[in-house]
C-alpha cells in the first residue's frame, strides 16, 4: 500500500513510519521540516514538505495514496492545527484514514477519570477543544479514530488492547493506564491494512 503519514516527525509518527516500512509499504512522510527525517533514509520512503495548515500540501500528497495515518499533535502548535489538518484530510478523501486523537477528549471525554481530565485540560489548553473539533471533521465511514491512553516512549509490547469506545465497558476512576507509542503505531497500521473499526472511535490501552 501507499500510505501518507501526517505528523511524521513526531514521537508517534516516527514509529508509524518504522512499522509501515517494516511491513513493506510505500510511505509518504509529510513534514514541515523534511530535514528532521534525514536519518530515516529508506528506498520506500518519500519525504515531502507539508504543513497541516496549508491544505494543498496535504491534499496533493493524498492523490495517489491508498490511505492516510495521522499522528499529528498540537501541544507546541497553534491551537487550531489539528482541525486544520482534519479539514485537509477530509477534502482529500483518502480511501482509508487512521486518525490519532486523545483519550479523554472528544468522544472519550470523562472516561479517563477526574484527575486526568483536569491534567489533560491544563496541558492542552486551547488545544483541548481542537481535539474534539478535529475528530468531528475527519470522522466518517472511511475513518477510524484512535484514542490512546497515556503515551510512553517504551519499546513495543505487542499487547495493546484496541476496543471500540461504544462497547468499552470501563472508565478509570483516577488515571488511565499507559500504552507505548510503538504499540499505538502498530495498531494504526494494522487498521489501515485490514479495517476492523472503520467509522468508529477506538480506545487503545
Amino acid at each position: 500500500m501507499r500510505i501518507v503519514v501526517l505528523g511524521a516527525t513526531g514521537a508517534t509518527g516516527r514509529h508509524v513510519l518504522t512499522v509501515a516500512l517494516d511491513r513493506g509499504h510505500q510511505v509518504v512522510a509529510l513534514a514541515r521540516r523534511p530535514e528532521a527525517l534525514s536519518g530515516m533514509a529508506h528506498g520506500r520512503l518519500e519525504v515531502r514538505q507539508a504543513d497541516a495548515r496549508v491544505r494543498d500540501t496535504v491534499t496533493s500528497a493524498c492523490r495517489d495514496a491508498d490511505a492516510l495515518i495521522s499522528a499529528l499533535g498540537n501541544r507546541k502548535e497553534p491551537a487550531d492545527t489539528l482541525s486544520a489538518g482534519a479539514r485537509a484530510v477530509a477534502e482529500a478523501t483518502p480511501s482509508r484514514v487512521a486518525w490519532m486523537g486523545t483519550f479523554g477528549a472528544g468522544d472519550s471525554r470523562h472516561r479517563a477519570g477526574p484527575l486526568y481530565d483536569f491534567i489533560l485540560r491544563r496541558v492542552l489548553g486551547d488545544g483541548f477543544a481542537d481535539k474534539a473539533a478535529a475528530d468531528a471533521v475527519v470522522a466518517g465511514p472511511r475513518t477510524t479514530l484512535f484514542h490512546p491512553v497515556m503515551l510512553t516512549d517504551r519499546p513495543a509490547t505487542g499487547e495493546a488492547t484496541v476496543v471500540p469506545l461504544d462497547v468499552l465497558d470501563r472508565s478509570w476512576r483516577l488515571m488511565p493506564p499507559k500504552v507505548t507509542r510503538a504499540d499505538v503505531a502498530a495498531a494504526m497500521v494494522t487498521e489501515i491494512e485490514s479495517p476492523a473499526y472503520a467509522g468508529r472511535t477506538v480506545a487503545v490501552y
